[in-house]
C-alpha cells in the first residue's frame, strides 16, 4: 500500500519544489525590478536636482548680465521694450508661423513685409 503511494509522493514534493523555485524566481525578479525602480527614482531626483541649479546658475548670470547692459552707456530701457515688441511681432506674423492655407500665409507675408521694413527703420534710429 505505502509502494502505491510512492509514485504520488515523489510527484507531490516535485510539484512543491518546481513552486518553491517558480515563487523564489519571482522574488527575485520582483526585488530586480524594484532596485531598477529605485535607481531611476534617484537618477530622476539627481536630474531635477541639477535643473534646478542650472535655472538658478542662469538666473544669476541672466541678472548679471542685463545689470551690467543697464550701466553701459547709449543703453536704454525703451531699447529693450522695443526689441521685445519686434520678437513679438516677427513670432506673431512671420509668414513660417502661418498654419492655415495659402492665402492666409500670403496675407500674413504682406503685413509682415510692409510693417517689418517700418520696424527696421525705427530700429537704425
Amino acid at each position: 500500500m505505502a509502494r502505491d503511494l510512492l509514485p504520488y509522493a515523489v510527484l507531490i514534493i516535485l510539484l512543491l519544489v518546481a513552486i518553491y523555485v517558480y515563487y523564489m524566481a519571482f522574488r527575485s525578479r520582483e526585488a530586480e525590478l524594484k532596485q531598477a525602480l529605485r535607481k531611476s527614482e534617484i537618477a530622476l531626483q539627481d536630474a531635477e536636482r541639477l535643473l534646478q541649479n542650472t535655472a538658478t546658475f542662469h538666473a544669476g548670470e541672466l541678472s548679471r548680465l542685463r545689470g551690467k547692459l543697464a550701466d553701459q552707456p547709449g543703453y536704454a530701457e525703451g531699447d529693450e521694450k522695443f526689441r521685445e515688441a519686434k520678437n513679438a511681432f516677427a513670432r506673431r506674423f512671420h509668414p513660417d508661423a502661418a498654419n492655415g492655407d495659402t492665402e492666409d500665409r500670403n496675407i500674413r507675408m504682406a503685413i509682415f513685409q510692409e510693417y517689418w521694413e517700418v520696424l527696421e527703420r525705427i530700429d537704425r534710429k
